[in-house]
């Protein structure tokens, strides 16, 4: 058995059995459109996945699907990015390792800007980020990587 706790810091953490049931009422207070970062396909293909997927699709909100298949690229966080930018996007969820947390951070972040994430990069991009981001949740599925616990994204060419 896991007791419950609360981190008191910002951003938020909640840790205990069950607490991703609560992942539907949450978005719901965001109201309007969200994406949702996936893996793959084991999240998504997997009964505990499917149920909740079932129901977000009950909330009244529109979900945005973006699966990341490997490690994020710049290509693919470009791509999601300009494939939602017009959706009225109030919250980026993401649900799945750390290359599918890095993707929702850097989709999030990217959301709030023009040009490429290239040009953001740490030692290739000319631009600085402002650190501007569209809200954001972190739901890891996989122990170990930390990715839901920092600003920084992974991104690889």
């Amino acid at each position: 058995m896991v007791n419950s706790f609360r981190f008191a810091r910002l951003p938020e953490i909640l840790f205990r059995n069950g607490s991703i049931t609560e992942l539907p009422d949450v978005i719901g207070k965001f109201g309007g459109s969200f994406i949702l970062v996936t893996g793959r396909s084991s999240f998504t293909e997997s009964e505990r996945g499917k149920k909740l997927l079932q129901l977000m699709e009950e909330k009244e909100t529109t979900m945005y699907h973006v699966s990341v298949p490997g490690e994020p690229s710049p290509a693919m966080i470009d791509k999601a990015v300009d494939d939602n930018r017009d959706n009225d996007i109030k919250l980026v969820v993401a649900i799945g390792g750390g290359s599918a947390l890095d993707a929702g951070k850097a989709i999030s972040a990217m959301l709030t800007v023009t040009g490429s994430v290239r040009d953001y990069l740490e030692e290739i991009g000319h631009r600085e980020h402002p650190g501007t981001k569209m809200s954001f949740i972190a739901i890891p599925t996989t122990s170990g990587t930390g990715s839901e616990a920092t600003k920084n994204a992974v991104i690889s060419e």
